[in-house]
């Protein structure tokens, strides 16, 4: 003989899991978040640059390909890193003064490629294009997870103003 139980009743709320907003961003793109939005980018040789604002409850993140803009470009091609971290700061609707306020995360970089077959080193050009981008502006950089061989990801939660980096396969 089986005995049922009542179950206690719940609210709607209760039984469905919260939702959240994860963007991915692609190369050469870049966005801006706030509340329960995550943003996240998948890097090989690409540098994924994310900007935590703490006092404004935004984040931002680009996804960048390529080092330097060429000469005469528009400055509006996010997939140069030189291009990119003046749009975030834009995006961000930060000024000089609050500079000091902001919080830059980045990852990528990654050497993909045997440096005897491809002399590119894309990744390393990138991480260089980044140190001066960030110094150029005067902005902290409070964590950096650069360089290897494999590629990363790097995910910021703007609810809670934290970031993730990490290795792919393991690594």
């Amino acid at each position: 003989m089986a005995i049922t139980l009542p179950r206690p009743a719940m609210s709607a709320n209760a039984m469905q899991p919260q939702q959240t907003d994860v963007r991915h961003v692609w190369a050469g793109a870049f966005a801006v978040g706030t509340g329960d939005m995550v943003l996240t980018a998948l890097l090989g040789s690409c540098v994924g640059i994310g900007i935590i604002w703490r006092r404004k409850k935004r984040c931002a993140l680009a996804h960048c390909l390529l080092a330097e803009a060429p000469a005469g470009d528009s400055g509006l091609d996010i997939r140069y890193v030189s291009n990119a971290v003046p749009a975030l700061l834009r995006g961000l609707g930060a000024r000089p003064e609050d500079y000091a306020e902001l919080e830059v995360v980045a990852a990528g970089g990654a050497s993909l490629f045997d440096h005897t077959q491809s002399p590119l080193r894309v990744g390393e050009r990138n991480i260089l294009a980044f140190d001066r981008a960030v110094a150029t502006f005067g902005l902290r950089v409070v964590h950096q997870f650069l360089g290897g061989t494999q590629g990363s990801r790097i995910t910021l939660h703007c609810a809670t103003l934290t970031f993730d980096t990490r290795r792919l396969n393991g690594g």
